[in-house]
């Protein structure tokens, strides 16, 4: 039993790890491998596929179909079940008796039952007609065999199909092993080639060896680069810790900092209380003192001339006559009625927010008499501006009719052009200020009532131009500020208009007013650009989509060329934006139905959508747009509605169907989103421009029909308050068009 000894000793660590299934942690009970590759008990997997015909491995947890015949038809893991055999061997005693009688010590193997027998029972199985052909080896030249090649003293395997006939072939049609009976029933030549099992597993084996140094390969390569990135994650550390130190030093710095200027602030403001405090006590006591100079003078006077009177000398009392009138006289044209020379009246009004006012607050010294009521927040040009100042106290009335003298209104236009307003008495305490708004812009509104300010003033106000079309510029051909073919626009960070000129090809710049600036012809690339939208990055990058090669260029405002990117994957590019909250590049494919999404770096990280008319499908997407909050807008053009998504791509609602009326759309193309979440959109089929407020319910038109819009494309929204300018792209009219809301 020598080779028996030194065959079967292995370490201990591996049979209580390596052979231990990872579902019940004991040790395999007929090995299953999964398609994955992970081996568990054929017991374990059937509870995992007992109310279910897919079994998910709890290691990676792929999930994997159940054969039609159970579990049992699942690959045995046969290396894995051997070596159970061999440590079970090794752990037995000498004491095991053979598998027949149950008596007799072990001497031979047979091969084809798997079972140890004694000398009595081997000579009564061979003799026996169903096992006489049956391979018999002695125990130590079994367990010889079975340590240096295990394949050679395995139990032939037998057919699934015809379970008395051994698998001898191998069908490379069917890619299944055979019996001698399937060559003959079901896998007959010429239909079937098949081939002795021998050499099929010869030549897999090759093929397999060579996969495996490949997949070696692959293992090589995920540890270098697991080394690479552990190598980064602890630098990662490194950096997390050196960082987080800088900010807790930056933290105790800025606290320090804000500290000092809340301490300087504070010490300005007390020194601004007590600079006001001392300059009213000296105004008060210089007061009293004269007040009490003349008291004494009329205590020392009536004295006097009580003590004259009293005592009626004749004589002493006309000798004083001329002096005491004189000193009456002085007292008596004396104002002794006075009211204070200051008041008591100071309020310190702290600020909310010291970081943003940069102030802890302000003192205020004169008593609020006044305010101002019904504000406007904007008026349209050429219309009057009308406020109402009202007393806040009886006493500070201004009781009189007409203009009133004592009040002065100041309002001042862009230009620091200033002007005063008209005042007129309510004669019920309040006071109506008027004046007509003459240009477009913020206006500020300061007052007086008897020369001294009312708090809380300036007041601003709104100047916006009347609602419509009120500029309109371009038309057709190649020279500068006419166009030839356009679709999209945009506004640069700097307020100009750039126009996608497409069949010129080039781009052109605007101001608001209309006015040309200047070309953009990118002449860098090597073809000339079909320009169809454009769209402004955070960095005031201009993203062009380029039609003639299906791509997106990067310029900067005066169209020097950066980068492309993009090429490969798209069809046909249509419209274009720039997420203001990540910086995501949303690009429509029209022949494809999907947006396209890169990073704010070119590269692609996925596409959405797909044809269709269900929601998240397009048919032919045109434009595309972003809003605040980093939700893409996107004119589904043939499905006649407008689809919303998250900032992750998933469908949120739609709005729009096929129609004339106010809640239809017809081919829409253009899309745009403002501050307040109002939508625009470009209604081309029924030549308009209509406004939706948030969640798509529809607000008004923003055209008019005597504006003559034919084909309406591209959109885009200026900044103004409180209603953005609408800027429209005319296809066929070749034009630009400008309204007022």
């Amino acid at each position: 039993m020598a080779v028996k000894e030194s065959t079967l000793t292995f370490p201990k660590e591996i049979g209580d790890s390596f052979l231990l299934c990872g579902i019940c942690t004991e040790r395999y009970k007929n090995a299953k491998v999964l398609q994955c590759l992970h081996s568990f008990c054929e017991p374990c997997l059937g509870k995992l596929a007992a109310d279910c015909n897919a079994i998910t491995c709890p290691i990676c947890r792929r999930s994997h179909e159940v054969p039609d015949n159970g579990v049992s038809g699942i690959d045995n893991n046969v290396f894995l079940n051997n070596l159970v055999e061999l440590f079970s061997k090794n752990e037995s005693t000498e004491s095991e008796k053979c598998g027949i009688c149950l008596q007799g010590s072990l001497v031979k193997h047979c091969i084809e039952c798997s079972m140890d027998i004694c000398e009595s029972c081997a000579t009564t199985h061979q003799r026996i007609p169903a096992t006489r052909t049956h391979s018999m080896l002695m125990m130590d030249d079994y367990v010889s065999a079975k340590s240096v090649d295990p394949a050679s003293v395995q139990a032939p395997l037998h057919c699934c199909e015809h379970p008395q006939y051994e698998i001898e072939f191998y069908c490379d049609t069917c890619e299944k092993e055979i019996c001698v009976k399937c060559t003959a029933l079901v896998h007959s030549k010429p239909e079937h080639h098949y081939r002795c099992i021998a050499e099929a597993a010869e030549e897999y084996t090759n093929v397999l060896t060579a996969s495996i140094d490949k997949v070696k390969m692959k293992g090589n390569q995920a540890k270098d680069s697991k080394g690479t990135a552990t190598i980064v994650s602890k630098s990662l550390d490194e950096t997390f810790t050196r960082e987080t130190e800088k900010l807790k030093e930056h933290i105790r710095q800025t606290i320090e900092d804000v500290t000092r200027l809340i301490q300087e602030d504070g010490d300005k403001r007390l020194a601004e209380i007590k600079d006001e405090y001392d300059k009213r006590k000296v105004h008060l006591n210089s007061q009293i003192k004269e007040l009490e100079i003349i008291e004494d003078d009329v205590v020392t006077a009536s004295e006097y001339a009580e003590n004259l009177v009293h005592y009626r000398d004749a004589a002493q009392l006309m000798i004083a006559k001329k002096g005491l009138d004189t000193k009456v006289r002085e007292l008596l044209t004396l104002q002794t009625v006075v009211d204070p020379v200051e008041d008591d009246y100071m309020l310190f009004q702290p600020c909310g927010d010291f970081c943003k006012e940069k102030k802890l607050g302000m003192l205020e010294t004169t008593r609020t008499l006044y305010k101002l009521v019904d504000i406007p927040t904007f008026v349209r040009i050429n219309e009057e501006i009308s406020l109402t100042m009202e007393a806040l106290h009886e006493t500070s009335q201004i009781k009189c009719n007409g203009k009133i003298k004592q009040v002065d209104v100041v309002v001042t236009s862009p230009g620091n052009v200033q002007e005063k307003m008209a005042v007129f008495s309510n004669n019920n305490g309040t006071l109506t200020l008027k004046t007509r708004a003459k240009t477009e812009g913020v206006h500020e509104v300061s007052a007086f009532v008897r020369e001294k300010p009312v708090n809380g003033l300036p007041v601003r106000i709104q100047v916006i131009r009347k609602k419509g079309l009120i500029c309109q510029f371009g038309g057709n051909g190649s020279g500068d500020g006419q166009f030839s073919g356009i679709y999209g626009l945009t506004i640069t960070r700097t307020g100009n208009i750039l126009v996608c000129d497409y069949d010129n090809p080039r781009a052109q710049s605007f101001n608001m007013s209309g006015k040309f600036l200047h070309l953009l012809k990118f002449t860098q690339l090597s073809s000339n650009p079909s320009l169809f939208d454009a769209a402004v990055a955070a960095s005031g990058d201009i993203l062009y989509t380029d039609d003639d090669q299906n791509r997106v260029v990067v310029c900067d405002e005066r169209g020097k060329v950066l980068k492309c990117f993009g090429e490969g994957k798209f069809r046909r590019v249509a419209g274009i934006t720039v997420c203001p909250v990540t910086g995501t590049v949303y690009t429509a494919d029209d022949s494809s139905n999907v947006i396209v999404v890169h990073d704010q770096d070119g590269n692609y990280i996925k596409s959405f959508g797909g044809p269709g008319n269900k929601e998240g499908e397009f048919s032919s997407p045109w434009f595309v747009c972003t809003d605040s909050k980093g939700n893409v807008y996107v004119s589904d053009k043939d499905n006649n509605r407008i689809q919303v998504f998250d900032g992750y791509c998933r469908f949120r609602y739609t709005f729009g169907s096929e129609g004339s009326g106010d809640r239809r759309l017809k081919s829409p193309s253009g899309v745009a989103v403002d501050k307040r979440g109002y939508i625009y959109v470009s209604d081309s089929g029924n030549k308009r421009i209509v406004k939706y407020k948030p969640g798509g319910k529809f607000l008004c038109r923003i055209d008019s029909d005597s504006d003559g819009l034919s084909s309406p494309q591209g959109i885009c929204l200026t900044d103004d308050e409180p209603f953005a300018k609408v800027v429209v792209v005319d296809n066929e009219n070749c034009c630009v068009n400008i309204f007022a809301q």
